[in-house]
C-alpha cells in the first residue's frame, strides 16, 4: 500500500497494525454484522440511504458444485480367474482381493477405497517379489501376471484419489457448504484444516508409498476438514466482503467528497466519520480481511496443484479457479478501492485513522 502524501494519514500502516492487536475485543462479532453496522453508521452520519444490497442481505450462497456422480471416475476392476485366485492364497494378495469382493468391500466410501487400493498395491508388489524368488515356470508366469495388474492399478490409483477429493462428503462440504463466515476469533480448526488438506495431497501418488495408507489417520484428517469447512468459509467471506464494499464504495465516493474540510481543517462531521471508519472498518472488518489473505496464500499452492492434476475433473478445477483466484482478485480490488477512498478523504481533512478519544 502506498504511503499517502498528506500528514494526516502518514501513520496508516502503524494504525492498522495496532488495530490487529485489538481484535480480541470483537471476537464474537461476525463480519456480516460488522459490515451491516458499518454501512448503517456511515449512512446515518452522511444522511444517505443504505445501498440496496444491505437491505436484501449481503451473504449469498456459493455457486453450486457439480454433483459427485458427474465428477466420479469409473474405474474398471481387474479380472482374476479361479485358478489364479487359488494360486494367490500363499500370499496376502488373496485375502485383499477377497475383502474387496464382499458386500462391504463393494460399497466402500471413497476414503476407504483409497486405503484399500494403497494396500492392494503394497501386497501386489510383495507377492510379485515372493513369486519371482521361487524361480519356476508356474510362479514366474503368475509373477508376470501380477506385474501387469500392479501396473494397471498404479495407473488407476490417481483416479481413486480423485474420487476421494471430488466425491467424499467431507471434501464436498469443505469446498461448497460453509456453516459460517470467518470471524476475528473462533475459526475452529482453520490451520489444522490447511494441514489436513495438504496431507490429502501427499496421498496423490501411488509410487510414493512404502506402506499402505493409515486408515485411522486419513479419517481423522477428513473429520478436521469437515469440521472447519475452511475453503468454503474463506470463499464465502471474501465474496461477502467483495459484494458489500463494491456496493458501498461508489455511494461513499460522492458523499465523502461533499464533506466540508475548509483549508484542510476537519469538521465535526469529518471527525465522526473517521471514528466510524476506525471502530468498524479498521477494528472489525480489516482484521477479517487479513485472515482472508493469510488463508488464501497458505492454500494457493494446493489449488495450483489440483488445477494442474489430471486426476481431477475440469468442472472442479473451474470452480476452484473461480473462487480461489478470480474471487480473491475481485475481493482484493474491492478492498483496495475502499481503503484508497478513505485515504483520500482523511488526507483532505488532515485526519489519521486513529482510535477515537
Amino acid at each position: 500500500m502506498k504511503k499517502p502524501a498528506r500528514n494526516g494519514v502518514v501513520r496508516w500502516g502503524a494504525v492498522t497494525i495496532a488495530a490487529l492487536s485489538l481484535v480480541g475485543c470483537f471476537g464474537s462479532t461476525t463480519v456480516k454484522h460488522s459490515l451491516e453496522d458499518y454501512a448503517e453508521r456511515v449512512s446515518r452520519v452522511l444522511d444517505m440511504p443504505l445501498p440496496a444490497l444491505f437491505e436484501k442481505g449481503i451473504v449469498k450462497p456459493l455457486p453450486k458444485l457439480t454433483d459427485s456422480a458427474t465428477l466420479k471416475h469409473n474405474i474398471e476392476g481387474i479380472s482374476i480367474n479361479l485358478r489364479e485366485f487359488y494360486a494367490l492364497q500363499d500370499c496376502e494378495l488373496g485375502t485383499v482381493v477377497a475383502e474387496r469382493n464382499t458386500s462391504l468391500g463393494k460399497s466402500q466410501l471413497p476414503s476407504q477405497r483409497l486405503v484399500h487400493e494403497s494396500k492392494l498395491l503394497t501386497v501386489l508388489r510383495d507377492c510379485e517379489a515372493a513369486l519371482k524368488e521361487t524361480q519356476n515356470n508356474a510362479t514366474s508366469k503368475l509373477a508376470n501376471t501380477i506385474a501387469s495388474w500392479r501396473e494397471q492399478k498404479t495407473l488407476d490409483y490417481g483416479k481413486t484419489w480423485g474420487n476421494l477429493i471430488q466425491g467424499s462428503q467431507e471434501l464436498r462440504l469443505a469446498l461448497n457448504t460453509p456453516e459460517r463466515l470467518l470471524s476475528i476469533e473462533n475459526n475452529k480448526d482453520a490451520l489444522s484444516s490447511i494441514n489436513a488438506l495438504f496431507y490429502l495431497n501427499t496421498l496423490n501418488s501411488a509410487e510414493t508409498f512404502e506402506n499402505p495408507i493409515d486408515s485411522t489417520e486419513l479419517e481423522e484428517q477428513l473429520q478436521i476438514i469437515r469440521s472447519a469447512r475452511l475453503p468454503a468459509t474463506l470463499w464465502q467471506t471474501q465474496q461477502t466482503l467483495t459484494d458489500a464494499l463494491s456496493e458501498l464504495t461508489p455511494v461513499l465516493t460522492a458523499k465523502l467528497a461533499a464533506v466540508s474540510c475548509p483549508n484542510g481543517r476537519a469538521s465535526d462531521q469529518a471527525e465522526i466519520l473517521r471514528n466510524v471508519f476506525y471502530l468498524f472498518f479498521i477494528e472489525q472488518i480489516q482484521p477479517v480481511g487479513s485472515l482472508v489473505n493469510q488463508y488464501h496464500y497458505k492454500l494457493i499452492p494446493l489449488w495450483d496443484a489440483w488445477i494442474d492434476d489430471p486426476s481431477l475433473h475440469n468442472d472442479l478445477k473451474e470452480y476452484i479457479e473461480s473462487q480461489a483466484k478470480e474471487g480473491f482478485e475481485q475481493y482484493s480490488q474491492a478492498m483496495q478501492a475502499h481503503v484508497n477512498l478513505w485515504q483520500q478523504f482523511l488526507g483532505r481533512c488532515n485526519l489519521s485513522p486513529v482510535a477515537p478519544s
